[in-house]
């Protein structure tokens, strides 16, 4: 598959700030905020769950036999309640996606439990009916990831080349290659230039049709076929470049693909913003981002990294998303944040929170 890059934008002016230090190359990989220990699993039994819309009525993609209703779908890794978590939720609802929380309350072991958490919940919404076998799927991070994009504009970017080019699942991607800087130039070997920056796959966001994700999510827990499957505690993202280049370099098929151009992901771990805030239109519940280099507007942010928190916490106030989606920072106040501040809240000269 040869990935198209025929964008010749003109660059505009970006008003996000970055509030910390700038990330240099060569600088240590940091993975998203989620820390990789056990989780308390706690959460206020005042928050009731949200009811899920429907999606609007579309065709399947072409590479599937028949048309029918499809629904969107999102499920997210949360072990426990955070107020970056409940904003997910909520923007699901207001957005037409069906969406479940995966491990809530359960045991963090590490990394891996991301996989075996959305391995179970795939199996037993499949063998429910709840999630049809072709029906598009969004499986993102619970706490550092918003959604800004409907699920109309999900279902139909999902039924579009690139994505319609092959059965493989897609992957957010982001310019550092981590946890394991060295595996770069080996990826570079194996996976086709995309043309922008955006080259290397993030484990935070995945997308495709609810039967090929899982079969990719059960070959990652398979381990590297020594016999051994994937720890529990082991590293997910590793695990996802290892499989890649198993067997990328002995000359198989790709096992899935990088939204290099964000059309579905935009990673925030950048140096200076790679994006352009742009207003809603009288039809849009939420501002967008427009990547600069791409055109694209991504329909997941993934507040990852040092500086992607940072970013994504401007953009919470910048955005003024807690209003539109129906939320007041004092709703939120009984529960922990994973962002640097809750959201919708500027730090003062302490680092500290201010309202």
């Amino acid at each position: 598959m040869k990935l198209q890059a025929p964008w010749g934008l003109v660059l505009v002016p970006t008003t996000v700030g970055l509030p910390c230090a700038l990330l240099v190359t060569g600088a240590a990989y940091c993975r998203s905020s989620l820390n990789a220990c056990a989780f308390t699993g706690w959460g206020p039994s005042q928050l009731k769950g949200f009811a899920s819309f429907r999606a609007p009525r579309r065709g399947l993609a072409p590479s599937f036999a028949s048309a029918k209703e499809e629904t969107a779908h999102i499920l997210s890794i949360a072990t426990e309640y955070r107020q970056e978590a409940v904003i997910l939720q909520r923007s699901a609802k207001l957005l037409g996606y069906k969406f479940q929380f995966c491990g809530f309350r359960e045991k963090w072991v590490g990394w891996g439990t991301k996989l075996v958490q959305y391995r179970k919940a795939l199996r037993l919404g499949l063998a429910k009916g709840q999630i049809a076998a072709s029906d598009p799927v969004l499986l993102i991070d619970g706490w550092d990831c918003v959604l800004v994009g409907p699920a109309s504009e999900f279902i139909e970017k999902l039924s579009m080349a690139p994505f319609t080019d092959g059965p493989q699942p897609w992957y957010a991607g982001e310019r550092i290659c981590g946890p394991d800087f060295f595996k770069a130039n080996r990826i570079d070997a194996v996976y086709p230039d995309p043309g922008t920056p955006w080259r290397y796959p993030n484990a935070g966001c995945m997308t495709g049709r609810a039967e090929p994700v899982l079969k990719l999510i059960e070959d990652l827990l398979d381990g590297a076929g020594d016999g051994d499957t994937f720890p529990e505690d082991g590293d997910d993202q590793g695990r996802l470049h290892e499989h890649l280049l198993e067997l990328g370099e002995n000359g198989q098929e790709l096992p899935y693909f990088v939204d290099s151009a964000c059309r579905i992901f935009q990673c925030l771990y950048e140096a200076e913003p790679q994006w352009h805030l742009e207003s809603p239109s009288p039809t849009e519940l939420l501002p967008r981002l427009r990547n600069l280099q791409t055109g694209q507007r991504p329909i997941v942010l993934h507040g990852n990294g040092h500086t992607g928190r940072w970013f994504m916490c401007n953009l919470w106030r910048e955005m003024d998303f807690l209003r539109r989606v129906g939320l007041t920072p004092s709703e939120l106040a009984h529960l922990p944040h994973d962002g640097p501040v809750a959201p919708g809240t500027v730090p003062d000269e302490d680092g500290s929170m201010c309202r």
